[in-house]
């Protein structure tokens, strides 16, 4: 008989990587970080990116009234960022390859790579590249300066967006480190890793009808919604909500769309999230909504988890909405290694 997860959910620590909260490290980026009030932002991080000159051509400028040749901004690559033809005077939001799926709004979670310029001259003073990090805040809280918590709005999962911003909307008369100087206008380049709606209990697809499971061998995937985004490959950092949920008697143990926080699972073999789980999010798209069973084995083992309330040697299934998908594909599919099998089911 199949019925709908019944509305019991354990607290308990997963071993995810979480985003999007509050708590993020907010020393790790020069703008991204302060408030919108210029005069507030006078702590400069210790891990500012030393400057640079870009582009190494000081008489290369990008219009923004030109068409954009995509051309010169190949997928893979850190897109260049050079210096606007035009100091703004307003803010300029340019979608140079759009996105796909929800549009961002105040209160989503944005996970993103970018390089930050002076419009003036080029000169780069800040990019979450080096880092080998991305930055995520929270849309329109007041966490980063007003030209990215005006500028971002309708942002989508995998847009190249340019960004040209009048000092009022930056650091206004406020120098930062330096480069920035008072006045400064600033450019940001910025590849959006995902755009997460923020979520509560409502959100979770708690009315989602699914088998019971004991004895599984394998892990066996099947899509209730199949987006229309890039598909999650191993190697790749997949930005996802998740629910487990007991195998045998459908209780819910954990969901993460209550609080907020979306998750971000490196699929990695030998990674920090569960084996099965790694796996069974490989070759889902962006927008999906994806079952996952997965054998003791490849989830909490003989051991179980006591502070999910699951005991050893039970199956678990995760109900996982893909929200967005980052980072160099390795191109060794994860269902391929002989300690992971793998079965979709229809």
């Amino acid at each position: 008989m199949r019925r709908s997860f019944p509305l019991v959910v354990v607290a308990g620590a997963l071993i995810f990587s979480a985003c999007g909260s509050d708590e993020s490290d907010s020393s790790s980026t020069t703008a991204a970080a302060p408030t919108t009030t210029a005069a507030a932002a006078t702590t400069v991080p210790a891990t500012t990116v030393p400057a640079t000159t870009v582009p190494v051509d000081p008489d290369a400028c990008f219009d923004a009234a030109a068409e954009v040749d995509l051309a010169d901004y190949p997928e893979g690559e850190t897109p260049p960022a050079i210096r606007p033809c035009e100091l703004p005077t307003e803010l300029v939001v340019t979608v140079i390859r759009p996105g796909t799926g929800h549009e961002a709004a105040s209160g989503d979670t944005l996970i993103m790579d970018y390089t930050g310029i002076r419009s003036i001259d080029g000169t780069r003073f800040d990019d979450s590249y080096s880092r080998g990090t991305p930055f995520d805040f929270a849309l329109g809280t007041g966490r980063v300066i007003a030209g990215w918590d005006q500028g971002f709005i309708g942002a989508q999962t995998g847009s190249l967006i340019r960004l040209d911003i009048p000092a009022e909307l930056a650091y206004g008369d406020t120098p930062r480190g330096d480069v920035i100087q008072p006045g400064d206008p600033l450019t940001f380049l910025v590849e959006v890793r995902a755009a997460v709606k923020k979520t509560t209990e409502a959100d979770a697809p708690l009315d989602l009808v699914v088998d019971t499971s004991t004895g599984a061998t394998e892990v066996t995937t099947k899509d209730e919604v199949v987006g229309d985004g890039p598909v999650a490959q191993a190697g790749q950092v997949a930005v996802v909500h998740v629910m487990l949920v007991r195998g045998d008697n459908r209780v819910v143990l954990v969901e993460t769309w209550s609080a907020g926080d979306a998750v971000q699972i490196p699929l990695e073999p030998n990674g920090p999230s569960l084996p099965g789980l790694v796996q069974g999010i490989e070759g889902a798209t962006v927008g999906s909504l994806r079952v996952i069973t997965m054998p003791p084995s490849l989830a909490f083992g003989p051991e179980g988890d006591a502070g999910l309330g699951l005991p050893g040697d039970v199956d678990v299934i995760a109900v996982v909405e893909v929200m967005g998908v980052f980072g160099t594909p390795t191109g060794e599919s994860l269902a391929s290694m002989g300690t992971i099998p793998a079965t979709t089911a229809g």
